[in-house]
Formats: C-alpha cells, sequence, structure tokens
C-alpha cells in the first residue's frame, strides 16, 4: 500500500485574549487562529474569512461559525 501523505497545517492557533472572550460567550467555542492572510476563527465544520486583528472579527461571525461545531 502506498503511504498517504499528510497535508501539512498553514496556520497556528492563537490563545484568546480576555476581550476576544468577552464579545460573545461563543466565543469559548470556536478556535482562533492566525496564517499568512491574517486572523480567522473555525470548528472542524467550517471556517471564517480572515481578518486583520482578533478584534476586528465580528460577534455575529464568532456565532455563526460556533453554530456549525
Amino acid at each position: 500500500m502506498a503511504k498517504k501523505k499528510s497535508a501539512k497545517k498553514t496556520y497556528t492557533v492563537v490563545t484568546k485574549p480576555k476581550e476576544f472572550l468577552a464579545k460573545t460567550s461563543k466565543a469559548s467555542g470556536v478556535t482562533l487562529a492566525k496564517d499568512s492572510k491574517g486572523y480567522f476563527v473555525y470548528t472542524h465544520r467550517a471556517a471564517s474569512k480572515h481578518y486583520k486583528t482578533i478584534m476586528s472579527i465580528p460577534k455575529s461571525v464568532i456565532e455563526f461559525i460556533e453554530s456549525t461545531g
């Protein structure tokens, strides 16, 4: 059997600051990450678009992405 190539992760998981967690109670249900395009939130089913800063991620986006997980 041929070995399957493993996909390399191109992002880094970031610790959520208190200000981010204070935006909405659902912020604890998503993962915050950063890659070359910016910051984004994700679950195992969905990811948001990229934003320049952590605090520029809208509350509505956090809540929607959390609802997918």
